[in-house]
């Protein structure tokens, strides 16, 4: 009962403090685990439920762009969080978190390791460039009344072109956006490395949009969350992206 009146007697105004920390807490956090799409080699792709196939029919509920450069050699069984990252709406005015121990420069634009060419093997870019992408299945429309689960699917570099393009003929031909329609994605098959590929399947209609409109706030919180950079290990001062003045570790 003591908590009870306590509650009662809290003021309006802390109540709102409190709502609106909640509301914002997803930042603060890493993105939940366990959540991604992960592909098969490029055969097939594999649902967080375990689910395995050639093709995706889902929502696209909402993307943002990320970049992500990782300083230190790839380690299998220890796998490295990014020196530096940056998440947003606009691929052309990101920025790297201020959250990143690594910061290589102020924009990622001006970023040397965000050009072509930088990478160590072959004419790609040291930074990693994705398009993170949060979907519903579409058999939530079988049953509007269950909570379906958002996966989190990252368009790796070779897919770039081909997402972007998708947005694009939807917003021209369609006239809508990806929460608009049903999307197929399938594994381009010519391709030795996992390349997704999009098509519509189908307008959504009245009442279907409210299905995956509704979670949309909640899909933007899951992929705008940073990662976590807690077990950040700089690189010695002779490997590429050491840090320097700009760069130290916060």
């Amino acid at each position: 009962m003591a908590t009870t009146r306590a509650k009662a007697n809290l003021p309006v105004n802390y109540e709102e403090q409190l709502a609106k920390e909640a509301s914002e807490i997803a930042k603060r956090i890493a993105a939940p685990t366990g959540d991604r799409i992960r592909f098969n080699a490029n055969r097939a792709f594999i649902t967080p439920d375990g689910m395995e196939g050639e093709t995706l029919e889902v929502v696209i509920v909402d993307f943002v762009s990320s970049n992500l450069f990782y300083d230190g050699p790839f380690d299998r069984d220890n796998p490295q969080p990014p020196g530096c990252f940056a998440i947003g709406p606009e691929p052309s005015l990101l920025v790297p978190s201020p959250n990143s121990p690594n910061k290589q420069a102020e924009t990622c634009s001006s970023c040397p390791n965000n050009q072509f060419g930088s990478a160590q093997n072959g004419k790609g870019k040291a930074c990693k460039n994705t398009r993170l992408l949060a979907l519903m299945p579409s058999s939530a429309l079988d049953n509007p009344k269950e909570e379906a689960p958002i996966w989190i699917l990252s368009v790796p570099p070779t897919s770039l072109k081909a997402f972007d393009s998708y947005v694009h003929t939807l917003s021209v031909k369609h006239k809508t956006v990806p929460v608009g329609v049903i999307t197929q994605v399938s594994l381009d098959p010519d391709n030795t490395f996992a390349s997704p590929r999009f098509s519509v399947v189908r307008p959504l209609q009245g009442k279907e949009l409210g299905t995956f409109m509704s979670r949309r706030e909640e899909a933007n919180q899951r992929l705008t969350a940073e990662p976590d950079v807690t077990q950040y290990t700089a690189p010695k001062a002779s490997g590429r992206g050491a840090p320097s003045g700009r760069g130290a570790r916060r």
